[in-house]
């Protein structure tokens, strides 16, 4: 059994890793902005589950957060940095505090998040888990901004491999479309109404909650480095 942190863990890929996570027999402590949501959650899946409500984009709250984990696994194994967004926009129509936000969240908020658990992590000899994107590799039109969060978070996971490989397991999870909430987060109606159905004929956040359960359970002596997995628009 693995002690395991997961940020964003109230909807999406979050909550589908939760469950999955949970049902192979580990410890979770997972962390969303919305209380109310992570208190049901804990009450549905029961033992092993703790619950706490942070920003993080909140640095102190953070490190409030990392100390409560401690708290209450006795150590963290596996930090799953899950939580993001994404909006959608050419460039010329974006908005300034949304590109902010993106970064905000994605980047600052993965940062923060790394930062505090990180001596725990080494500790343990522990493993982190970045979610990235497809967008980690790729620039696609009116996503310019949030692919360059995606290519920070890949290069994150690469400095942690390159600086702590023997002290601290890495893997980027890098999926194409998923069927979650995700695409919601676009104010732009036109794009919004464009790619919905795009979203919707993606894969499932279970399918990703899989192969980050995967990565999760590797054997010690093997590192999954990345997974890069795209939805097959041949089935319909």
């Amino acid at each position: 059994m693995k002690k395991i942190l997961i940020t964003g863990a109230s909807s999406g890929i979050g909550l589908a890793a939760a469950k999955v996570l949970h049902a192979s027999g580990h410890e979770l402590f997972l962390i969303a902005r919305r209380a109310d949501k992570l208190q049901e959650i804990q009450a549905q899946l029961g033992e092993r589950v703790h619950v706490h409500t942070v920003d993080v984009v909140n640095y102190e709250s953070v490190k409030q957060m990392a100390s409560e984990a401690i708290s209450k696994m006795g150590q963290i194994d596996v930090l799953i940095n899950n939580a993001g967004l994404g909006y959608f926009d050419p460039l010329v129509e974006g908005k300034i505090e949304e590109w902010h936000e993106m970064f905000d969240i994605n980047v600052k908020g993965l940062l923060n998040c790394l930062h505090a658990c990180l001596p725990h992590l080494i500790e343990s000899k522990g493993h982190v888990i970045n979610l990235g994107s497809l967008a980690s590799h790729y620039v696609f039109p009116n996503s310019g901004v949030y692919s360059a969060t995606k290519h920070a978070v890949f290069a994150i996971s690469e400095s942690i491999r390159t600086e702590l490989p023997d002290k601290v397991r890495v893997t980027t999870i890098s999926p194409g479309s998923v069927n979650t909430p995700f695409i919601d987060s676009t104010t732009n109606e036109k794009l919004l109404a464009e790619y919905k159905n795009y979203f919707a004929a993606g894969m499932s956040a279970e399918w990703i909650a899989e192969t980050i359960r995967f990565a999760v359970e590797a054997p010690a002596s093997a590192v999954v480095s990345e997974i890069i997995t795209r939805p097959n628009r041949q089935v319909k």
